[in-house]
């Protein structure tokens, strides 16, 4: 069997795979993408249609992280390639959702800036509390997207006394107790929540879910969203911050992103980087070094379980993209 690796090459995919050839070592791994037409098996991220449609041996591929939107899913859908994915960065993205919901209602970064500038707030400069920052303890969130980043970002602010709602497609039989209550119905969830958490991923089913309506519905309600950006339109969500319907918003994913260390530019086509009553994060929220080293060590478990049993521990729908 060929697998190619088509990340890139690094201290942590080369310790996996030494371990995986002490038990595999007829199993040929490399990175070399001109290899594509050989392989059975691909781990990665990122590959051109054109590049798929030359590996007519491909079987299977495993995508070393959550998302896999960034891969040509028409094609693997209909040659019926095997898809699965990782949830190793689920923890590390959940901590960083309650670090910015903990960061905007607790003004972290605006009153570290005004004291730069040696501005002080409240009783300090005979203020009231109209000049302070606001505790979650109380809040009722809304996390669309019940998975297991929704868990485990439950999971992070239920000790804050934080009152948890989770909204998912298919019905559980029994609601996880890390939430609150479960909801089927994505304006349930809108309405339920003060603070709304989207950890959507993209599929054809969650792009511009976050319609005008459901923003007009989000009035006076703080919008998180650590999923992807284009479950709301950049437009419509920037015109509902800048006028006031949302009270605020942080923010981990983008319309723009730069193609490389030279092609330095904003987030989006608006401005969102000029409000107020936003927190911005460079779409990292599942990029730590433990995190990466737990996705790599999970998708060579994926691999090992399909080398021995022809299976994978769970599954992607190509057409549905989860």
């Amino acid at each position: 069997m060929t697998i190619v690796l088509l990340q890139k090459m690094n201290t942590l995919w080369e310790a996996q795979i030494k371990r995986f050839h002490r038990d595999f070592e007829e199993v040929k791994i490399t990175a070399d993408r001109s290899r594509i037409p050989e392989a059975e098996v691909l781990i990665g991220t990122r590959m051109t249609p054109e590049e798929l449609q030359s590996a007519s041996r491909l079987q299977a591929m495993i995508v070393p992280m959550a998302g896999v939107d960034t891969l040509p899913l028409d094609i693997i859908r209909q040659r019926g390639i095997r898809l699965t994915n990782v949830h190793g960065n689920a923890e590390a993205v959940a901590e960083r959702t309650a670090a910015l919901i903990l960061a905007w209602f607790g003004k972290i970064i605006s009153y570290h800036q005004d004291l730069q500038k040696h501005i002080w707030h409240a009783f300090w400069i005979g203020k009231g509390v109209e000049d302070t920052w606001e505790s979650i303890s109380g809040k009722r969130c809304s996390i669309l997207g019940a998975g297991s980043i929704g868990s485990e970002t439950a999971r992070r602010l239920k000790p804050f006394g934080v009152e948890i709602i989770g909204y998912k497609r298919t019905r559980a039989d029994v609601v996880p107790p890390e939430y609150d209550r479960m909801v089927y119905d994505i304006d349930e969830a809108i309405e339920a929540g003060e603070i709304i958490i989207s950890v959507l991923p993209a599929t054809p089913e969650t792009r511009g879910i976050i319609t005008p309506r459901r923003l007009s519905a989000m009035s006076g309600k703080v919008f998180v969203n650590v999923g992807r950006a284009d479950v709301a339109e950049e437009g419509h969500l920037y015109e509902a911050l800048a006028d006031g319907t949302l009270r605020g918003a942080a923010l981990d994913c983008w319309y723009s992103y730069p193609s490389g260390p030279d092609d330095q530019g904003p987030p989006s086509r608006f401005p969102f980087q000029d409000l107020p009553n936003v927190v911005l994060s460079p779409h990292i929220a599942g990029f730590t070094r433990d995190s990466v080293a737990r996705s790599i060590s999970e998708a060579f478990d994926h691999l090992r379980r399909y080398i021995t049993r022809g299976e994978f521990l769970h599954e992607v729908e190509a057409d549905r993209g989860y």
